[in-house]
């Protein structure tokens, strides 16, 4: 390998993943907005952030079973697998960004030696991850999350 190509994906990799934190933002949101509007009155906002944070943290890098989930959202076990088991279904137009994204991730991961098979298996049997869907090259999915930042006030 050339060193021009190792200085590319050197530069590439981080720009994939603040590609890739653009949609964890817009994941946030939108569940976030989604559950304020399921449980108005019966969640408190509190909980529905914590419930929020916790599922986007799980979809996007796990949690080792030992660490605690911050500020006590363990407590919401339930709540957080049942919106995780239902996300799919609930927010249906984010499959195609959360597909790319979790792909992307897994890409970047591997170029710096990482390993992220078991989180694309976890999507895959949540329903989130679209089999039939291409792999984007990077400038697809770069085009995709400015229009969607865009789109959402994200990005300007």
């Amino acid at each position: 390998m050339s060193s021009k190509t190792t200085t590319n994906e050197a530069k590439l990799v981080p720009i994939l993943r603040e590609g890739i934190e653009i949609v964890k933002i817009i994941l946030y949101k939108e569940l976030r907005d989604h559950l304020r509007q399921r449980y108005q009155g019966q969640w408190s906002d509190e909980v529905i952030i914590q419930v929020t944070a916790a599922v986007v943290g799980e979809v996007f890098g796990g949690r080792p079973p030992d660490v605690p989930l911050a500020c006590g959202s363990e407590g919401h076990r339930p709540a957080i697998d049942q919106t995780r088991a239902e996300l799919a279904t609930s927010l249906p137009h984010l499959r195609i960004p959360l597909t790319d994204a979790l792909r992307t991730m897994a890409l970047c991961d591997y170029q710096e030696g990482g390993d992220r098979s078991p989180l694309l298996k976890q999507a895959q049997d949540d329903g989130l991850l679209l089999m039939d869907r291409d792999l984007p090259l990077p400038n697809q999915f770069i085009d995709l999350v400015r229009r969607l930042g865009t789109a959402m006030g994200i990005l300007q």
